[in-house]
């Protein structure tokens, strides 16, 4: 039975990660077009500074999930 648990972790560890491999860049266009100026002034800014901002939380919530699933995953006794 921990052989089917751990097979099903793996699962879903592989899982975790393919999506934050495809969602990482998520907001790199956004950003890049703000670091070439794409919208300046006052708002301009307060974007430019949100839009940094939620790319790092973004990333950070990511990395997150898949280091708790490696966690996870490694917490799991190995098939006899």
């Amino acid at each position: 039975m921990a052989n089917l648990d751990r097979k099903a972790m793996q699962a879903v560890v592989q899982r975790i990660q393919r999506l934050s491999d495809e969602h990482w860049w998520a907001l790199d266009p956004s950003c890049r077009l703000m670091e070439g100026d794409a919208w300046v002034g006052p708002a301009g800014a307060k974007f430019d500074a949100q839009v940094h901002a939620d790319q790092r939380e973004l990333r950070e919530m990511l990395a997150q999930a898949v280091h708790s699933a490696n966690q996870k995953l490694a917490s799991l006794p190995d098939a006899p």
